[in-house]
Formats: C-alpha cells, structure tokens, sequence
C-alpha cells in the first residue's frame, strides 16, 4: 500500500477516500480474522467436554473465574492483529493526504480495537450463555446458530456503508463499550446456570 501510494497519485487520493469514508468494512474484516469462534469451540473440546461432568467445575466461583481468565486471553490473542491493522490503518491515512481532522487518527486506530474486543467478548460471552455443544461435541443450540447467523449478516451489512470515519468510528467505540459492559454483566448473572452440557 505505501509503495502503491508513493508511486501512483490516484492510488493515493484513493486510499484517503477509503479510509474517511470506508470504516464500516473493517468491521467484516475484524470479523473475518477474529479467532474467537474457532478458540471457544476449542475450550469445549479440550476442556469443558470433560470437566462439565464434575459439579465443582460447575459451581459459580469456578465459572466466572475461569472466564475471566479466559476473555483476557481472547481478547489477547484478537489484539494483536487489531493493533497492526490500527497502526497501519492510521499511518496510510497519514501518507496518503492525511487529514484537517487530528481525532481521526485516534478514532481510526481506536475503533479497530474496539471491534477486536467486541468480538471477543461476544463469541465468549455467546459460549458460555448458550453452551451449544452436547456430551458428544456436537452443535445443538439452534439459539446459537441463529445469533451466529445474525452475526454475520450484520457484519456483512456494513461492507454496503459509507459514513465518515469519525461519526462511525466514535458511534462504534461507544457501541463496543455498551455492548461489552451489558454482556458481561449477563454472563456474570447467569453464566453459572446456563453453562452446562447439554443432552
């Protein structure tokens, strides 16, 4: 991208455009590359497929301290590539024309982390409120299935967007922000219920 920016003055002016104006596609981006999914499937088959079994594993205390232990280490594993993807995206703003706005270099790297944690949140909180999985690891929630589905619908939507990046970029850090603070408070309440093996 910086070559082609460097090389190429349409390519240039371009790229500017797509990131004042193009923010709601990274939101299937940060869709695409979150591992979220793929991870909490992973928890089930290597460790809750067996420990659910036992009653203590069951008990409030040990459910929510292990999830918390566990969207650290999600949330973790989603930075990494989102603070690339943030970094880079504000150093192509720079290099391309930049912009009269300051904020949108914040708004920009800020937003990407912001939908990293979403992610992470929501898969792991989905996991642990809708427990999908029966003794035999198969996927049995239709519940799940349907607010995958949406999931992806939602992001998918957003390729169709064009706003600027500071309105869509503050409008999602604060949704983020809502959206994980609601969840997490669900998954405290009623976590220590809902997550068990299902028939």
């Amino acid at each position: 991208m910086i070559i082609g920016i460097e090389v190429n003055q349409e390519f240039k002016s371009r790229t500017n455009e797509i990131l004042m104006k193009y923010l709601p596609y990274f939101v299937f981006i940060m869709y695409c590359i979150n591992r979220s999914s793929s991870v909490t499937q992973a928890m089930f088959m290597n460790c809750d497929h067996s420990m659910l079994t036992y009653r203590i594993y069951r008990t409030p205390k040990v459910i929510l301290g292990i999830f918390k232990e566990r969207l650290k280490t999600l949330i973790t594993i989603n930075l990494m590539p989102a603070i690339l993807i943030g970094m880079g995206l504000a150093v192509l703003l720079y290099i391309s024309g930049g912009t009269d706005n300051p904020l949108n270099y914040m708004v920009l790297f800020v937003s990407i982390i912001a939908m990293s944690i979403f992610f992470s949140v929501h898969y792991l909180v989905m996991y642990y409120l809708l427990q999908p999985y029966n003794v035999n690891t198969e996927l049995k929630s239709s519940t799940y299935k349907t607010v995958q589905g949406i999931t992806y619908l939602v992001c998918w939507f957003m390729i169709q967007i064009q706003l600027p990046t500071l309105y869509f970029g503050i409008a999602t850090i604060a949704f983020c922000v809502v959206y994980s603070l609601v969840s997490l408070y669900l998954a405290y309440k009623y976590a220590p219920k809902t997550f068990k093996l299902r028939a």
